[in-house]
């Protein structure tokens, strides 16, 4: 498997190569195109100087017969420079003298047009042109010795450039890689040791922004996990807690009856049962909740008439608010006809009476449990209708209030037991009300009192004149 180190460093490599040979080419060819042109000049000023020689001869003698001769002394007299390749023709462009000897020498050949065009005319003192002098450049093979070294020197230094270049961008990619993945490899080795449970240290941001980004990110993920770990276990312990005191409970009366320290009274019995039905209320509601965060729970939504809920709840409850001797109402919404909202009619009628046992609960005998249509303009102007269910309660501190909804959460613990509450009713209310696109939250004033409230979407006014859900009879936790 190809590591993105050595990815990098091989497209790094790459990229400066390309770059390298491009640059290379580019300037191989304007250093070839300038040579050839100063090439092209030097023979052209060597064919003017040799033309004017041998018209020179000619004027003198009335014949080229030692042309050559004239064209060689002529090399010898340029001072040490280096001698190329000499051509001359006749008037009909039939070349007569070619230094070049073998194959490739042009001797008794017609010039091509092209050739022509590089020619100088041979002139005598009267003007008449005698013959054509010629210093190609076809080839390599046509410069003097100087301009080919002159050549090889260049292309060789082309050559060691290339290679210093693709060694420099060799070293500078692995530096480039390494600096880029060192961030990874110190997630990769985070993200080991937090597979492996152990406490994650937070990441320091590298100094590029999408690591620094990247880094952030699996900061905030490993903090979340270990917060959710911790949930996790304290949802364990909690749900540990709340199954023992029944469960010891129960086998502690069993064991009574067994050895014969206790009959099977009416009133043990009944003992027994109640403690079957915190067990059976605490499994119910602990599969509630985990339908619900794996998205099993199903819902009907209808348009249900909100003030009617609310005076079910009461209804529902009011039996138990009478022994408790707390005053339970309903406050009927204000307005004509009918407040509709789209929810589950099961489901809603379980979060009003969680919300009402939870208000009966922590309310004291001669205290007010009240349900109304809460006032909140602008929750209805969003198309939601708020519920409200408010007591007259000890409160909740402010340093707790946001934890209300948390599972198996007590503002007061040491009335978790005698009040019978499994710690999951609001936390229930919270989830069922997200799922029906809504939301809940708390207000409360120590020693005055405490008001949940369930905003839910308000139900599509083409449905306000068809006939309502009707409410179960029966509440289901």
């Amino acid at each position: 498997m190809h590591t993105l180190r050595s990815r990098l460093t091989l497209t790094h490599t790459l990229i400066a190569l390309i770059a390298v040979m491009t640059v290379t080419a580019l300037a191989t060819i304007l250093i070839q195109r300038g040579f050839d042109r100063l090439a092209s000049e030097r023979g052209r000023n060597q064919a003017r100087d040799i033309a004017q020689a041998l018209g020179d001869y000619y004027d003198a003698n009335g014949n080229l017969a030692d042309a050559p001769a004239v064209i060689q002394q002529h090399i010898l007299d340029q001072g040490g420079a280096p001698p190329r390749r000499i051509v001359l023709a006749n008037p009909n462009w039939r070349v007569i003298f070619d230094t070049r000897e073998g194959v490739l020498s042009l001797r008794g050949r017609i010039l091509l047009p092209f050739l022509r065009e590089q020619a100088t005319p041979v002139r005598t003192a009267d003007g008449r042109i005698i013959a054509y002098v010629l210093a190609p450049v076809s080839d390599t093979q046509d410069l003097s010795q100087y301009e080919r070294d002159f050549l090889a020197r260049v292309y060789l230094s082309m050559i060691a450039g290339s290679l210093l270049a693709g060694t420099v961008a060799l070293v500078v990619g692995v530096l480039i890689a390494t600096r880029l993945t060192r961030p990874l490899r110190h997630l990769t080795s985070a993200a080991r040791r937090l597979a492996a449970g152990e406490r994650h240290d937070p990441l320091p941001p590298p100094p590029d922004a999408e690591l620094a980004e990247l880094a952030t990110a699996f900061n905030t993920m490993a903090a979340d996990l270990e917060h959710q770990q911790q949930l996790r276990r304290q949802l364990v312990a909690d749900i540990a807690h709340e199954l023992r005191t029944p469960l010891s409970v129960l086998q502690l009366q069993i064991e009574s009856i067994e050895d014969g320290i206790e009959q099977p009274t009416p009133t043990v019995l009944a003992s027994l049962a109640e403690e079957v039905r915190v067990l059976t209320r605490l499994v119910d509601d602990l599969r509630l909740l985990s339908l619900a965060d794996a998205g099993q729970l199903s819902l009907a939504i209808a348009a249900v008439d909100a003030g009617e809920a609310l005076e079910h709840a009461v209804t529902a409850a009011s039996a138990r608010a009478r022994q408790q001797g707390i005053n339970l109402r309903c406050e009927p919404p204000t307005g004509d006809g009918p407040l509709l909202v789209a929810a589950d009619p099961q489901r809603l009628t379980q979060m009003l009476g969680n919300l009402v046992e939870n208000a009966l609960r922590y309310t004291p005998r001669g205290g007010d449990v009240t349900l109304r249509i809460a006032a909140r303009s602008d929750m209805r102007q969003n198309g939601h209708v708020v519920i409200e269910v408010a007591d007259t309660g000890p409160g909740i501190p402010p340093e707790e209030l946001t934890r209300v909804f948390d599972r198996f959460y007590r503002a007061d613990r040491a009335r978790a037991r005698e009040t019978g509450g499994s710690g999951l009713g609001l936390a229930i209310v919270q989830r069922l009300a997200e799922m029906q696109g809504g939301r809940v939250w708390a207000t409360s004033v120590t020693s005055k009192g405490t008001s949940f409230f369930i905003a839910l979407p308000a139900a599509a006014s083409t449905r306000a004149a068809q006939p309502t859900t009707p409410l179960p009879t029966d509440r289901q936790n």
